[in-house]
Order: C-alpha cells, then sequence, then structure tokens
C-alpha cells in the first residue's frame, strides 16, 4: 500500500510540474511576443523552464529505470512512449 501512495504523490508531483512548465512557457512566450517582459526577465523565465523541463524528464527516466515489478507488468511500454512524446515535445518548443 506505502508504495501507491508513493506512486501516486509522484504522479502528482510530475503533473504539478508538467503544468508549471507549460505556464514558464506561455507566460515566455506572450511577454517575447507582446514585448512586455525585457530580455533580461526573458532569460531569467528562459532558465527556469528549461530547469524545470529537465526535471521533469529527469524523473520520468528515472521512474523508466527503477520501476517496481508491478510497474513493469503493468505498463512495460508506457513510460517510454511518454519519455520519447516529452523529449519530442521539448525539443519543438
Amino acid at each position: 500500500m506505502r508504495v501507491s501512495d508513493n506512486d501516486s504523490e509522484r504522479k502528482e508531483v510530475l503533473a504539478d510540474l508538467r503544468r508549471l512548465t507549460s505556464i514558464i512557457l506561455d507566460n515566455l512566450q506572450e511577454g517575447s511576443q507582446n514585448r512586455l517582459m525585457d530580455p533580461k526577465e526573458m532569460r531569467l523565465l528562459g532558465g527556469t523552464a528549461i530547469r524545470s523541463i529537465r526535471l521533469y524528464l529527469k524523473t520520468l527516466e528515472e521512474d523508466h529505470t527503477r520501476g517496481t515489478r508491478k510497474d513493469q507488468d503493468d505498463s512495460s511500454g508506457k513510460t517510454q512512449r511518454t519519455i520519447e512524446e516529452d523529449q519530442t515535445r521539448a525539443g519543438k518548443e
């Protein structure tokens, strides 16, 4: 039971991190298009976005490599597809 609680907390944190990253990227895009931010603010926000994306991808990779037997039985290819999709999305943005 403790493992499932830890998994659900981890999934919730990943979802929060993903939402935060999306918000940061949206703000960065809007600020740069509307000239609402100066270059220093844009660099700061861009650095924050890059760090949050790296943290998200690193966490996904750790989940994939550390996976428990239950995770491997339930979703053997699911995590790898998620990592590849997120890396593709990160490269496009």
